[in-house]
C-alpha cells in the first residue's frame, strides 16, 4: 500500500516528465539522496532527506485537478492555477509515518517540497491534512521561517 501524499507541488510538467530526473539545486543535491530502485518503472521514486524516506509520486493533469476540486472551499490562490498543473506529491515512509507530529519530520518534508517547487517553477502548494492550497511564492516563504520559529505554512489558512 503506498501512502497518501500530505503535500502536493503543483506545477506544469511534461507528459514524458521523470521523478527520478529532477533538477535539484546545488543545495538540495548535496541533503538528497535517490532510490532509484525501490519503484522501477512506476510514477514513483523514494527521496532520502538527512536519512529520512519520503516517497515522490507523480499526478496527472487529471489527478490533480480533482484533488483541487475537492479543496474548492479552502483555496487560497486560485489565480496561479492551470487545468494543465500536473502535482508531485510528497509522502511520509516506513518509520515517518508515525512520526507526522514531530517538527523535525515536518521541516524535513516542508523543505524537501520546498526545494521541488524551486526546481518546477510550482505554481502553488497544497497541504492535504488541511486541504489548503497556497501560492508557491507563499508556501517558499513560510517554509524559510518555520525552522526559526514560524508557523507551519498552512497552520494559520
Amino acid at each position: 500500500m503506498n501512502p497518501e501524499p500530505s503535500l502536493l507541488i503543483i506545477a506544469r510538467l511534461a507528459d514524458d516528465f521523470d521523478l527520478t530526473d529532477l533538477p535539484w539545486s546545488e543545495t538540495a543535491s548535496a541533503k538528497i539522496s535517490i532510490n532509484r530502485a525501490k519503484f522501477k518503472n512506476l510514477e514513483m521514486v523514494e527521496v532520502l532527506v538527512y536519512a529520512m524516506p519520503f516517497q515522490l509520486s507523480r499526478l496527472t493533469a487529471a489527478e490533480t485537478s480533482q484533488r483541487i476540486a475537492a479543496m474548492k472551499d479552502q483555496w487560497l490562490s486560485t489565480d496561479t492555477l492551470s487545468p494543465a498543473d500536473s502535482a508531485i506529491g510528497v509522502a511520509l515512509t516506513g518509520n515517518l509515518t508515525g512520526a507526522r507530529h514531530l517538527p523535525q519530520v515536518n521541516q524535513r518534508l516542508l523543505l524537501l517540497g520546498k526545494w521541488i517547487g524551486e526546481s518546477l517553477d510550482a505554481s502553488a502548494a497544497a497541504w492535504m491534512p488541511s486541504q489548503t492550497i497556497l501560492s508557491f511564492v507563499n508556501f517558499r516563504e513560510a517554509v524559510e521561517k518555520y525552522p526559526a520559529g514560524g508557523a507551519l505554512p498552512f497552520s494559520d489558512r
